[in-house]
């Protein structure tokens, strides 16, 4: 049985991240000696929790993440800012500035920066190719209950794309339902049938595997209850097999009313310390980026107003968080026409759009005043793109696609993750609605700051130049 996890890997990143900035210290302390021990000490333990605190919250600690050097690059760069910061306004706050105080942080600065990166790609990703190699990570599974309904999760499992390879299926064990055939109890291209419950906890005896699967219909929840109980007396993680449809299980988890158990099906996002974190992420990029894009919009201002009559910001109701409507921003780009409510999108070639409106929705300049949103807390600069209340798909209203009302959990985005991944353009057909839809719970489910730099960076990149738009 495996002694390796995915926590144990984490933490052991954590160290080395730690290693390395003192590493760094001390080798800045034998060349430099610009300050003393007890200065550096002080300094470093800050530098170093603020490193790692931010580095947790942003999700940068996954064992997924630590063979993409590119990622691992720019999340060291973001962790490292912050702290190098936080150590630049404690010293100055507590030590009169002496000259040349800002050139003696530059070579500390650059000697951790170097001395992370070698720990990230160097040991660490050299680290988690030994482990791969070892296979330390996969665990022995076996399956239990209905043998259909055991074989199909297998089945789907090694045909899943996005399956890690990291569970071995070495058996399968009845509990109820129909009996085993003889080319499943000879393991002819599927895992051997090894027979039922008793025989499971005795070969748990010789320590054989590190995960148990319950395949039973939830119809009979006290069957799986009496099959739980049992493998209690096994020393292994044990799951239990959700059923299809019934609710979405992505945020799922225990807990308690009053003292009687629970099941959670679904959490508010953002909570707490996340929601903090995002609104600062929000509130500094519109600040600053309005700040930065104030002269393209005077000039887009100005070409619009010579283009064709009509006022130069479009304001038009959306739906945002918890379905409140509110009124988006925009650089008009098309012919100004008051009766013209946004339930039927623009196509390409829409006769609508200005000569100057093709322009701006080609850069997306139009999206820009949308930092205005931002700013009135009704908008995020990443979230699901936000729509009009009554618009139409194939003349079909938008929230008719399963799980739509779902993007109502998070502040609608001037960008996202489905403008990154083909949904800039019109969206006139119900799968590509479906595949938006999927694309925005994708992200309201995996959220972190890292995805939303990720995101950001992209549209710069990538989505700027889709030719899908218009």
């Amino acid at each position: 049985m495996t002694g390796w996890t995915h926590g144990l890997i984490n933490r052991l990143v954590i160290l080395c991240d730690l290693a390395m900035i003192l590493l760094a210290a001390i080798v800045y302390y034998a060349i430099w000696h610009v300050f003393s021990w007890t200065q550096m000490g002080v300094l470093g333990l800050i530098g170093a929790a603020i490193y790692c605190t931010v580095m947790l919250f942003g999700s940068a600690y996954r064992v997924e993440h630590y063979s993409r050097a590119r990622r691992q690059i720019v999340q060291v760069l973001v962790g490292l800012v912050p702290a190098l910061l936080a150590i630049f306004l404690v010293y100055y706050a507590l030590v009169p500035p002496q000259p040349g105080d800002p050139e003696a942080f530059g070579p500390w600065a650059a000697l951790t920066l170097i001395a992370l990166l070698f720990g990230r790609l160097v040991l660490v990703r050299a680290g988690i190719a030994w482990v791969n190699a070892r296979k330390l990570l996969v665990r022995n599974t076996v399956v239990i209950g209905d043998l259909d309904r055991a074989y199909a999760l297998i089945e789907r499992y090694r045909i899943d794309a996005d399956s890690t390879g990291l569970l071995s299926f070495v058996g399968v064990f009845r509990d109820g339902g129909r009996e085993a055939s003889e080319a499943e109890q000879a393991g002819d291209d599927v895992p051997p049938a090894l027979g039922d419950i008793d025989d499971l906890l005795e070969i748990a005896k010789a320590g054989m595997f590190d995960l148990v699967i319950v395949t039973r219909g939830w119809d009979d929840m006290r069957a799986i209850g009496s099959l739980a109980r049992k493998l209690h007396r096994v020393a292994t993680d044990v799951m239990v097999e959700m059923e299809p449809g019934v609710f979405s299980t992505a945020t799922a988890r225990v807990t308690h009313i009053s003292d009687l158990p629970a099941l959670q099906i679904q959490q508010r996002p953002l909570k707490g310390s996340l929601g903090l974190l995002k609104a600062l992420e929000d509130y500094s990029i519109a600040a600053v980026g309005l700040l930065v894009f104030s002269p393209v919009l005077l000039l887009a201002a100005l070409a619009i107003k010579l283009d064709s009559p009509g006022p130069v910001l479009f304001r038009q109701a959306r739906v945002g968080l918890n379905r409140r409507e509110f009124m988006v921003y925009k650089l008009r780009t098309m012919r100004f026409d008051p009766q013209d409510d946004g339930s039927i999108g623009a196509v390409r070639a829409d006769p609508r759009i200005t000569r100057i409106g093709a322009l701006l929705r080609s850069f997306s300049i139009d999206e820009i005043p949308q930092l205005l949103n931002v700013l009135r807390g009704e908008m995020s600069v990443v979230g699901p793109r936000p729509h009009v209340p009554n618009m139409l798909i194939e003349d079909k209203q938008y929230e008719a696609i399963s799980d739509y009302v779902a993007r109502y959990r998070m502040k609608p985005g001037i960008t996202g993750w489905a403008q990154i991944n083909g949904m800039r353009g019109g969206i006139h057909t119900v799968e590509k609605a479906a595949r938006g839809v999927e694309l925005d719970l994708y992200y309201i489910e995996n959220w972190s700051i890292w995805f939303d730099i990720r995101i950001i960076l992209l549209t710069m990149t990538k989505g700027l130049a889709d030719t899908s738009a218009f």
